[in-house]
């Protein structure tokens, strides 16, 4: 038994690091806020949980590692006096990243808290506790230290159920001991020791009671709603170990005559006229009249009017609903606001998208897959969607007898007088048009001219010059530099203040040229800053709102690494720069596929083995059940990881005669050469499809058993995703939207649906391919039910459409 002198001792000597680097997906929600400063619960934020389960545990020395959004996270916290951390002695300190533009990783580096390695050599407490700020729980740390102790280990971590928490207790002398050496050790987190170190001993504490990680909108709003449960609210409200949080005045809630509660839970401030339904209500927040909100998370200073209808919905601060509005989500993927949100219905929202190609007409690469599904999805949605593109001369060779002739009209550009004609046809109820010029777009190829900036200039300002074709449209969705400077053109028109939105597919396309193009479109007012003008930029500068095409990317454009010459102008957007991840069309399936030799679903993954043998027979390598199959389905280039490739397969095909290796692709021939050396050596192993036709890859992500997606960057990928589908783990490096899309295997959890390395290294890229290998080997019932969460995951179009739809609605209102 513990004496009360023995314990007040034992947590004197321990401190804590509060791990706030880490964004999760949780979208607009935290776009201008960290994950610990979300509202939760009414009156609470999710960090209150952490700095509660802290302060009831004596612990009186904190350090909290933000990333560099931290401002609400700090503005709550203040000096930590509600926690009892306002002291002479240790207290409360939040300390910062050096670069305030860090990506948010998945849990904290030891070379971050080398950043502030003083910290740790100025406290004086013997251990630490490394925990999360969005974790909603209540847990007594001193009982986990007792459980460290007796086990004598090097490492205690916390799981709730088969679920970790990033929560651990080491000794400080351990922990120093990584921090110093973080440049040369081979594990950059506590969690990459937990999981890889060989002689370390490490000791599991089982938490009970209720516990939820804040990773996403339904978690976040499943745990809201939990609260609203007696059984659930009394585990983490408890009178002995109580949550506090900053304290704010405001008067009761009031109940108007049409007030009507069930099951909901109303914070102070708040004026209620409607009816509420297992739902949980903000400060301040207004309900009028004839309003029904139900399943619903309504923050602060929102207003609902009358009439309005919310089912399974996260409005952040300050949304406003409008009348007889009707907003319906679900609990796995719920509608969410953006902070002082406008949200209205509309009787026929319409939408032009402007792009440089689209399937089924014209396509180079994922553009044209992502914009006309897009386009497609949105019709589907109920939403008036019409696209724009140049006429080239290969979709006048295809469909040149199904073109409707529009009209004729000139064009004004370069002092020069342009004849124009527009053509359309309607595909899937979308509305397609298409500008002809024989000057700028008769060529078999589409990209790839000295020209190009001048084409696709010249393209712009047809554009815009057209819009008096058409009804008036509720916003110009654009893509790339192709379209981007569309914005400026409009501004230079009858149409200034028509709402755009600009999505950027990858930043390494920007239409750099001279500034001479400026006076060629007409455009006046322009301030030249040098003989050069980036089309990018400007569409950077001057668009209503961006996007790019995956959370990660938008984080990683902040560096100059990713986001080239153009990250300032990002970062100056900031505010209004959005990532939302494309999705893949829900054809690609492997139910329904008629490209591959046998259908499966999850419950026939047996059948799977057709597919792998069909696979080995085609490519003419040995049809063995056994072997280990690698496949690739991509452009043969430098930033897709070759060089990694090429390397790995040196190392693991020597000494392991059942890996086989599939590509399918074309590209550099520098690249092409050094694989067909090693297909000499290995001639038994590796099989290269020189060629590559994006329209016939799926026997390979059918058959293969891994994926390869090695990329030095992925803005998106759309690889990744349909080998998920169709149960092939994917091994990528932790980059753009492969990190979204991909989640590492963990042995102990057996949580993941893929494997994935860190930084671009090819001894990390050949210890993540041979992870996979004794998976697979050692331990089939595991890759088993990978392959069966693999093909459970969604990203199904019509969640990134839905996106959209609530951005353009956003951007209309403004």
């Amino acid at each position: 038994m513990i004496t009360y002198g023995s314990w007040v001792s034992k947590m004197g000597r321990i401190f804590a690091v509060v791990d706030a680097t880490f964004k999760e997906n949780l979208d607009q929600l935290t776009l201008h806020r960290m994950p610990g400063a979300l509202p939760f619960a009414g009156k609470f934020r999710l960090i209150d949980f952490t700095l509660s389960n802290i302060r009831n545990s004596d612990i009186t020395n904190v350090a909290i590692f933000p990333y560099g959004n931290y401002r609400s996270l700090q503005d709550h916290i203040g000096s930590g006096k509600r926690w009892d951390l306002d002291r002479r002695t240790d207290g409360l300190f939040i300390l910062p990243p050096k670069n305030l533009y860090i990506i948010p990783g998945e849990s904290i580096t030891f070379q971050r808290m080398y950043e502030h390695i003083e910290y740790f050599k100025r406290s004086t407490q013997e251990y630490v506790v490394v925990t999360a700020a969005n974790i909603v729980w209540n847990i007594q740390f001193e009982q986990v230290l007792d459980y460290h102790l007796k086990k004598a280990a090097d490492i205690t971590e916390i799981l709730y159920e088969n679920i970790r928490l990033k929560t651990y207790i080491l000794s400080k002398q351990l922990l120093l001991e990584y921090i110093e050496t973080y440049d040369t050790l081979e594990y950059r987190t506590i969690a990459d020791v937990v999981k890889n170190a060989p002689n370390l001993k490490r000791a599991i504490y089982r938490h009970s009671g209720y516990t939820r990680t804040i990773t996403d909108a339904f978690n976040f709003l499943k745990s809201n709603l939990d609260m609203l449960s007696f059984s659930n609210g009394r585990q983490v409200f408890r009178e002995d170990r109580p949550v506090y949080s900053k304290e704010k005045t405001a008067p009761p809630a009031k109940y108007l005559s049409n007030a009507y509660l069930e099951n909901a839970l109303v914070s102070a401030g708040s004026i209620i006229d409607g009816t509420l339904i297992n739902t949980i209500i903000g400060r301040d927040v207004i309900i009028k009249k004839g309003a029904i909100i139900r399943n619903s998370f309504i923050m602060s200073n929102s207003v609902i009017e009358e009439d309005a209808f919310i089912d399974y919905a996260i409005l952040d601060k300050q949304t406003v609903v409008k009348k007889k509005t009707v907003i319906t989500g679900t609990l796995t993927s719920p509608y969410v606001s953006q902070k002082e949100q406008i949200v209205t219905n509309f009787e026929r929202m319409r939408v032009l998208i402007v792009a440089s190609e689209s399937y089924p007409f014209i396509k180079t690469g994922g553009l044209a897959d992502v914009t006309g599904a897009l386009a497609r999805n949105l019709v589907r949605k109920g939403v008036d969607t019409t696209v724009i593109l140049p006429l080239y001369k290969k979709i006048k060779d295809d469909f040149d007898e199904s073109l409707k002739r529009e009209r004729a009209r000139t064009i004004m550009f370069d002092d020069k007088t342009y004849k124009i004609k527009l053509f359309s046809y309607v595909y899937k109820k979308v509305n397609f048009y298409f500008i002809e010029s024989f000057d700028f777009f008769d060529q078999v190829e589409i990209y790839g001219f000295d020209n190009d900036p001048d084409r696709f200039g010249f393209f712009n300002k047809a554009v815009v010059d057209i819009l008096d074709y058409f009804d008036d449209f509720d916003i110009i969705h654009l893509h790339d530099w192709h379209t981007a400077m569309i914005p400026i053109l409009l501004d230079n028109s009858p149409y200034k203040g028509m709402k755009t939105l600009l999505t950027i597919h990858n930043i390494d396309y920007q239409g750099k040229t001279s500034s001479s193009l400026i006076n060629k479109l007409g455009i006046e007012n322009f301030i030249f800053r040098s003989e050069e003008i980036n089309m990018l930029e400007i569409g950077i500068n001057t668009a209503t709102k961006l996007s790019t095409v995956s959370p990660t990317y938008r984080e990683e454009l902040k560096f100059e690494y990713f986001g080239k010459n153009l990250t300032y102008s990002l970062l100056t957007r900031d505010r209004d720069f959005y990532g939302i991840l494309n999705g893949i069309s829900s054809k690609l399936s492997p139910e329904i596929d008629k490209s591959i030799h046998t259908n499966y679903d999850r419950d026939t993954l047996d059948l799977k083995l057709e597919n792998k043998r069909f696979l080995q027979r085609e490519m003419d390598l040995e049809v063995n059940d056994e072997a280990f199959v690698m496949g690739m389905v991509t452009r043969i280039v430098e930033h897709k990881g070759f060089d990694l490739v090429i390397h790995m397969l040196e190392r693991v095909l020597k000494d392991h005669p059942d890996i086989q290796f599939v590509l399918l692709g074309s590209g550099d021939e520098r690249y092409i050469g050094e694989l067909r050396k090693i297909e000499k050596r290995y001639p038994a192993q590796i099989r290269l499809n020189i060629g590559y036709d994006s329209t016939t890859p799926n026997y390979i992500y059918a058959g293969a058993d891994v994926f390869l997606m090695p990329s030095r960057f992925e803005p998106c990928g759309l690889g990744q995703m349909i080998a998920l589908a169709y149960g092939t783990l994917p091994i990528v490096r932790k980059t753009g939207g492969l990190n979204d899309t991909v989640e590492n295997y963990d042995p102990l959890t057996r949580k993941g649906n893929g494997f994935v390395f860190e930084n671009y290294d090819v001894n990390e890229f050949t210890n993540a391919v041979f992870e996979a290998y004794l998976a697979y080997k050692k331990h089939p019932d595991h890759f088993l039910v990978l392959k069966r969460r693999a093909m459970k995951e969604d990203f199904s179009l019509k969640k990134s459409t839905q996106r959209y739809i609530e951005l353009y609605r956003a951007i209309i209102e403004l």
